[in-house]
């Protein structure tokens, strides 16, 4: 009971967090779980981070449910458009999926604290208002979503950051379309990615662990994430956004350097 528990009061922490800065919840879910499963549930790392991995998708599928289905309502997405890039959804997921599969799990802790050290440098560094170059939308959008499916399925997290940066970088896209469709990619992503970890042939270190994913974690975590975020979004108006992102930056260099170096 304690540790379910500590998973649901996790949930509320990791929700709070990504409402307050405004980040994609994989950043926070996949080292918050890699902790617990080593620290409380005596998980091999080896095991422990691709579990880790596959139950943040678990939880992100709930958690971009709702926001990504009213961008869809409201018609900010289109989604003919949509629907004929899925393709290359389903080839980013499968082989980021088998490319987890593959290697270690202690190689691919690495690769996610080498994301989270890149991610830690444009929120440091991002300024507002940067000038976009413009490329091409029908080369660009199918190769954006392809690698943006690919580290949502190696790395355990949505893909919306993915696609915000490359989007608001290298395409002259309305920001609140861009917003948008990488709400409703991380919602594909993160489904397509659950359904495949599910489906995997994993080693079995944990009751209810079904594939990769383990269900307690991927319920709870998510309700608690529900409650947190809302008060997370609340306080964000608040304060100085800028210097949040900034702040948060700091800790994501910490976090993603002990995930290299360790």
């Amino acid at each position: 009971m304690e540790v379910y528990l500590l998973l649901f009061f996790s949930g509320v922490v990791a929700g709070f967090a990504a409402g307050l800065f405004g980040i994609g919840g994989g950043v926070i879910l996949v080292p918050m779980f890699n902790y617990f499963f080593s620290s409380y549930l005596d998980v091999p790392e080896e095991l422990g981070f691709k579990i880790s991995v596959a139950t943040s998708l678990a939880v992100i599928t709930v958690s971009t449910l709702f926001t990504s289905g009213v961008h869809v309502l409201s018609g900010k997405v289109d989604l003919k458009e949509l629907l004929k890039l899925l393709p290359w959804v389903f080839v980013g997921i499968a082989g980021g999926v088998l490319f987890s599969y593959l290697i270690s799990g202690h190689i691919l802790k690495k690769i996610f604290g080498v994301f989270l050290l890149s991610l830690s440098v444009k929120l440091i560094t991002d300024r507002q208002g940067a000038p976009r170059v413009s490329l091409s939308e029908r080369v660009l959008l199918p190769a954006v979503l392809l690698l943006s499916a690919f580290a949502s399925a190696l790395l355990g997290i949505g893909g919306g950051i993915v696609v915000n940066t490359l989007l608001f970088s290298l395409s002259r896209i309305e920001t609140r379309k861009v917003v948008a469709l990488a709400s409703v990619v991380s919602f594909i992503n993160a489904l397509l990615g659950t359904l495949l970890y599910m489906s995997v042939p994993a080693q079995k270190a944990l009751e209810w662990q079904l594939g990769y994913i383990y269900l307690p974690a991927a319920v709870l975590v998510a309700l608690g994430g529900v409650i947190g975020s809302r008060f997370g979004v609340k306080l964000l108006h608040r304060l100085n956004q800028h210097l949040l992102k900034r702040l948060f930056g700091l800790l994501l260099v910490l976090i993603g350097l002990k995930m290299v170096i360790k």
